[in-house]
Order: C-alpha cells, then structure tokens, then sequence
C-alpha cells in the first residue's frame, strides 16, 4: 500500500503568459489534500489479474507501435497523426472474452504524468458490477509561446485537435481488439485534464456517455472566457452544439481553488463551475455539481475512485440521469453534491 502524492498546478493559463507559477513563486505547488487515503488506494498501479496485466515497465524503443501490439500497461510510440504518443492500458480479468466493456479516458493535470494519474481508477478496473476499459494518455508536451502546457486544449479545431485524434485512434485499436460498449464511452480529468475532457465533449460529444471533472472548465462558455482577460485571445473553442446530452459531475474545491497568474489574473475554478452548470443546463445537460472545499486536488476524502465509478455506471449514454430526483445515499451524505435539471431540453 502506498500514498500518492500528486503533483499539481491549476491550469495551463500559466502557459498563456509565461512560466507557471504558484503563489510563492515555485513553478509547481504540492497539495496534501491530493494524497490518496492508503485504505482506498492498492499499491503501484494496483495490481492486475496476471492474466492480463503485464509488466507496467516502458517498452523498448521498436519503432512505432501496432494496434496489434498494443497491451496492458504502458504503450509507446503509438502514432496518431505522425506523432508518436503512449498511454497506460489497465484490463479487466476476462477481457478477450466478456463484454461488451465500457471505456474510461483518464486525463491528467499540468506538470503531473499518466503514471501517476492512473493510480486513480487502475485499482477499480475489476469492479464486480462495472469491469472498464481504462486509457490513461500520456501528455504531447504541445507548446504554445514557447512554453509546455502538456494538453492541446486553446486553439481547438475539431478536426485536427491532437488530443480529440488520439482519443479517436485509441478507442478504434480497442473496438477491434475487444468488446467495447459503445454506450459507455466515459472522460474523467483533473485540471488540466479536466478542460481537456471538456473539450472532448465540445468536439467528441456525440460519443460520449458521461463526463467528470475536478477542477475544469468550458471555454466554449462565454461566461468563462469573459473571466480571463487577456488570456481570453489566446483560447478559441468551437460551440458545443452536440445533440447527445450527457450528464457531467463539475468538482471543484470551493474559493482556494483557484491559480494567480504573476498579477496579471486569478483563475477561479469554483467560478467555472458555477457558470458551468448554467451554461450545460441551458444547452440540455444535467449537472451534479459538487464543492468539496478542498482547494485544488483530486481524489478528496469521501470522493475517489468508488464514486467516479458509480456515476459513470449510473449514466450510460442516451438515458436520463437516475439521480434526478434524489443523489444516491453516499452522494448525499457528502453535503457538497447537488443535482441540476437541465433547463433546457
């Protein structure tokens, strides 16, 4: 058993401007608050059925990698695009033969890595009533002023997006190797990877079932790019104009959650998803809106992999939320969630 102590920054804004920094001036910020509770958490990786999990070590470099090839654990070289990018494959016991499997796409945070992010759902793969598919990416370190900011997510065309084109290549190579649930395609993320899940239903959302966020935001919400000063020239987003209105949980850490950008500007992740839950209401979505006032962190005591898991197996896609009228009972007892009805169908 093991902790996990994530590294984290609270957005790539920090990109748009110069390097990132926090508050006393350190390029990255460390929260205590993102420690993993060692009884929820199994040790490294959390450990697979032998039968399909392989050594999780990095593969030799052999040139690019087939889908053929593609396995559990880490993935090298797999080229999207003419680029080469990796992802942690974690399998559920029986893969070759049962399904249909939903698929989980795993997102992490600026200046954090996948290996690290994987440990958040790797350990609930075989979970008796909801066995999944887990896709945990490795970051393209994509520039922007000369400065990694990890996720392509400001300048977004839906068509040549490099995450959006992983995303696509990735869930092909699974549908032809094992029974995908094409109704149970789901997108958690934190920060950074959170905005990159956002993104992914701006210009993916017909595909997927349900999406969750700690600390994200829409910048196809005009409420938000409105927040950014000048920071707002450098993000354009397309509409989100899908017809598949999925259900998202938006978690935030309350008014710590937040990044200062050297003076220029304050980020507020809480005010994201405040403007967040209006703006998906109004375009057709339900929203389980939580504030854990934790700051910036993800997991948080009493919201870890055991409640990621059962949203997402609550909300396939195509159906309307079971929670409309009442959060299931560890939902509720946190005192932090609640349950917004689209306002608009």
């Amino acid at each position: 058993m093991r902790r996990l102590a994530w590294l984290t920054v609270a957005s790539g804004f920090a990109a748009l401007i110069g390097p990132a920094c926090s508050d006393s001036g350190s390029a990255t910020q460390t929260d205590a608050a993102v420690q993993q509770d060692a009884a929820t958490q199994d040790d490294a990786a959390v450990q697979q059925d032998a039968a399909v999990q392989q050594d999780t070590a990095p593969q030799q470099d052999a040139g690019p990698l087939a889908c053929a090839d593609v396995k559990a654990g880490h993935n090298l070289d797999f080229v999207v695009d003419g680029l080469g990018r990796s992802f942690y494959l974690d399998l559920p016991t029986g893969v070759t033969t049962g399904g249909p499997y939903p698929v989980v796409f795993n997102w992490h945070g600026l200046g954090d890595t996948a290996a690290n992010m994987r440990g958040l759902l790797s350990g609930a793969v075989n979970d008796a009533s909801f066995k999944f598919i887990l896709v945990t990416p490795d970051d393209s370190a994509f520039q922007i002023l000369g400065n990694d900011i990890n996720w392509d997510v400001f300048n977004v065309d839906a068509a040549t997006n490099r995450e959006g084109l992983l995303f696509d290549a990735v869930l092909a190579c699974l549908k032809s190797r094992y029974s995908v649930d094409d109704n149970r395609v789901h997108s958690v993320g934190f920060s950074l990877g959170s905005i990159l899940t956002d993104m992914l239903g701006v210009i993916r959302g017909d595909q997927l079932a349900s999406t969750l966020t700690f600390s994200g935001g829409y910048f196809s919400d005009a409420a938000n790019k409105a927040t950014l000063g000048i920071g707002a020239s450098f993000v354009t987003w397309p509409d989100l104009t899908t017809t598949n209105k999925y259900v998202q949980v938006l978690l935030h850490g309350g008014t710590t959650d937040q990044f200062d950008l050297a003076g220029y500007l304050t980020v507020h992740f809480d005010t994201f998803a405040t403007n967040d839950t209006t703006y998906l209401g109004g375009l057709g979505h339900d929203v389980i809106l939580c504030d854990h006032g934790q700051g910036h962190a993800a997991p948080v005591p009493g919201f870890d992999a055991a409640q990621i898991v059962e949203f997402l197996k609550a909300h396939p896609r195509g159906t309307a939320s079971p929670w409309t009228t009442a959060l299931p009972p560890d939902y509720a007892s946190l005192g932090y969630c609640t349950f917004h009805t689209h306002t608009n169908p």
